[in-house]
């Protein structure tokens, strides 16, 4: 698949990554642009949107099989393992053959960085080429399967990766319907929201340009967009054995979004509704947390809807992506991290209740299977790594006590908000982890706080606290030992209301 050239990088190819990672989430300001700016019509000079399957299939095919061949000479260019990427008949030959197929285990090859989140990018792009080609959200899951068996089979020399293939396409799917909904809103806007959308899904871009469509008709779907930014102070523990606690200054950003009312919400199209979190803190001497949080209805029936409470629920399908570590894709392999991802779907009610004419109360609460999870292990003696592939269960809460401001014109402006947030995950290793049988225990936990100085500026603080646990439940030797990390982020800054 297309990440997998970023395995071995030069440091200088990792700082384009997180500058990019950086201007993606610094672009979502653009949400804050006036109702002046000009809005680009839709007019009879853009194209349908309608199916037509004979440059459908084509065209989507075309667009994955492109991107992999740009990765293919990237690596053979810039790669330092450049050698890997010169396939040949003969390895596409054995690479066909499923027996070749190996889990990656023992020693990673890739940080986790790379392989839980720029796997999932990358299939994010492959499922959004053939949702921007009138594919639906189900069909779209066959470019992700493509395009990752593809890279794994014809790009390298190296035996394919079947885990690499699952982490695509699950989590994939989830990360490309998320920003192709994105681009269609952003792609309503002028130039400066274009811009923006082009930077959240290049593959809709692509299929805009190459095809001749134009935005969407329809009002803007995202109910509410927030880009949080300023100084935090990080308390951490990596190893049971060191007496110290790294304590670092750092700089965070957090961006959340929402797309339509989670409440109200009932419809059998996936994704018609759905929130979206992503935050990053950065600190020098190098340490970073990366955090996604999705939660998107695969199906929803709205239970009721009057003036005092509003109530849906439904099946809802999650990627869940958390990263700490003193490394960001320089091969140190999460010599100390604190990482964890997991693809769930639930069983989900979100209620909304309105207390008084200036006061509302909101409940997210799901329950549900976590078939796809994974962690490193590195608590050994050695503190080599280890993968553990990983399925179980999940709870999570979401609660958010909320001022109602309401303007003469029936909107609602800035108010005091506080809210809670409560992840847990109880994992077992699965029958593909060898050597080792663990359960793993991942618990996230977010309070928040925001005071309004106007109607989009408010003050910012929070505290976020992620801790893991690997209990080993096997016998794999004297040198391992049950594992595990904690890490404490106070954050101090501004909450900008796009």
């Amino acid at each position: 698949m297309l990440c997998t050239t970023l395995d071995m990088n030069t440091k200088r190819y990792c700082c384009i990554i997180l500058g990019l990672l950086l201007l993606f989430l610094q672009t979502q300001l653009v949400f804050s642009l006036d109702d002046e700016e000009q809005e680009v019509e839709t007019s009879s000079k853009y194209k349908p949107r309608e199916q037509k399957l004979f440059i459908d299939i084509p065209l989507t095919i075309a667009e994955v099989t492109t991107g992999n061949i740009l990765g293919n000479i990237y690596w053979r260019l810039w790669g330092p393992d450049w050698e890997v990427a010169y396939f040949t008949a003969d390895s596409i030959r054995d690479n066909m053959n499923p027996r070749r197929w190996t889990w990656e285990e023992g020693l990673g090859t890739d940080t986790f960085l790379v392989n839980q989140f720029l796997h999932p990018y990358a299939g994010g792009l492959y499922f959004a080429a053939a949702r921007s080609n009138n594919f639906n959200f189900y069909w779209s899951i066959l470019a992700s399967t493509l395009g990752s068996m593809s890279w794994e089979i014809v790009s390298e020399t190296a035996p394919p990766a079947p885990n690499d293939m699952i982490t695509t396409i699950a989590s994939g799917m989830v990360v490309g319907e998320v920003l192709h909904r994105i681009f269609i809103e952003l792609d309503k806007g002028g130039v400066a929201k274009k811009i923006g959308a082009t930077l959240v899904s290049p593959a809709d871009r692509v299929t805009a340009a190459l095809r001749g469509y134009g935005p969407e008709d329809g009002p803007n779907r995202i109910r509410d967009a927030s880009l949080a930014l300023g100084f935090s102070w990080v308390n951490a523990r990596f190893f049971e054995d060191d007496n110290n606690i790294t304590k670092k200054g750092a700089g965070f950003i957090d961006f959340n979004l929402v797309y339509d009312d989670p409440f109200t919400a009932h419809s059998k199209i996936p994704f018609d509704q759905f929130d979206f979190n992503v935050s990053l803190a950065m600190a020098v001497p190098f340490l970073h947390n990366f955090n996604i949080i999705t939660d998107g209805y695969m199906a929803s029936w709205n239970l009721v809807d009057d003036e005092i409470n509003q109530v849906s629920n439904g099946v809802t399908l999650h990627f869940d992506n958390y990263i700490t570590d003193t490394g960001f894709m320089d091969l140190n392999n999460g010599r100390e991290n604190l990482s964890f991802t997991a693809t769930s779907l639930d069983y989900s009610v979100k209620w909304r209740h309105i207390l008084n004419k200036s006061l509302e109360f909101s409940l997210k609460t799901h329950l549900g299977f976590s078939p796809w999870a994974v962690t490193n292990y590195n608590g050994g003696i050695n503190r080599d790594d280890y993968n553990f592939f990983l399925l179980g269960g999940n709870i999570k809460l979401f609660m958010e006590l909320k001022q109602i401001k309401e303007k003469e014109d029936d909107s609602t402006t800035n108010g005091h908000a506080l809210t809670l947030s409560l992840c847990f995950y109880d994992t077992w290793t699965n029958p593909n982890t060898p050597g080792f049988d663990s359960n793993s225990l991942f618990i996230f936990s977010k309070l928040a706080y925001s005071f309004p100085l106007t109607d989009r500026i408010s003050l910012y603080a929070a505290d976020s606290f992620l801790f893991l646990y690997c209990r080993l439940t096997g016998n794999p030797g004297a040198e391992f030992r049950d594992m595990s990390r904690w890490y404490n982020s106070a954050q101090f800054g501004l909450k900008v209301s796009l």
